[in-house]
């Protein structure tokens, strides 16, 4: 009998000593998730931040020196957005973070204005026959609907 008790004893003692550590951890996934998320939108604000960009030196809103000063300043911006997305992820960034933004700014700059709404490039419009998205955001939409449910731009 007192062996079992003993046992129990030492038992609940190792449980309440590695509760703490248990607990740390656990903590420690919340906040990489947390923080993980926090950097995915702040990422995607800053390509819709270049989209825009784009889009106002197209329209003639803003000058040379204003967009590349501005331009360069997210472009930096992003870079060091992703890098921290590969630490977080154990993956090594290197230039693998330029390239992915460099490819998303190549597609932004495919694309066309139309009275300053975005139009679909013809990849992009051979694809849309496939899954519908929108020219905007880039979120799928059904055939129906009228508005994106992200972004609120009118679909049609």
């Amino acid at each position: 009998m007192d062996f079992v008790l003993t046992i129990a004893l030492v038992a609940l003692a190792l449980a309440a000593l590695a509760y703490p550590l248990y607990r740390a951890h656990a903590q420690a996934v919340t906040v990489n998730a947390s923080t993980l998320d926090d950097l995915l939108a702040e990422r995607d604000g800053v390509y819709a931040t270049l989209r825009d960009l784009e889009l106002d030196r197209q329209l003639g809103k803003l000058d040379a020196a204003d967009y590349n000063a501005l331009h360069e300043k997210y472009m930096t911006r992003a870079a060091q957005i992703l890098q921290e997305l590969d630490t977080l992820r154990g993956e090594g960034a290197g230039e693998e973070a330029g390239a992915e933004i460099e490819k998303e700014v190549a597609a932004l700059r495919q694309k066309t204005t139309d009275g300053g709404r975005r139009t679909a490039s013809k990849q992009d419009q051979d694809a849309g026959k496939k899954e519908l998205r929108c020219a905007n955001c880039g979120r799928p939409y059904n055939a129906g609907d009228k508005f994106c449910a992200r972004c609120g731009r009118a679909l049609h």
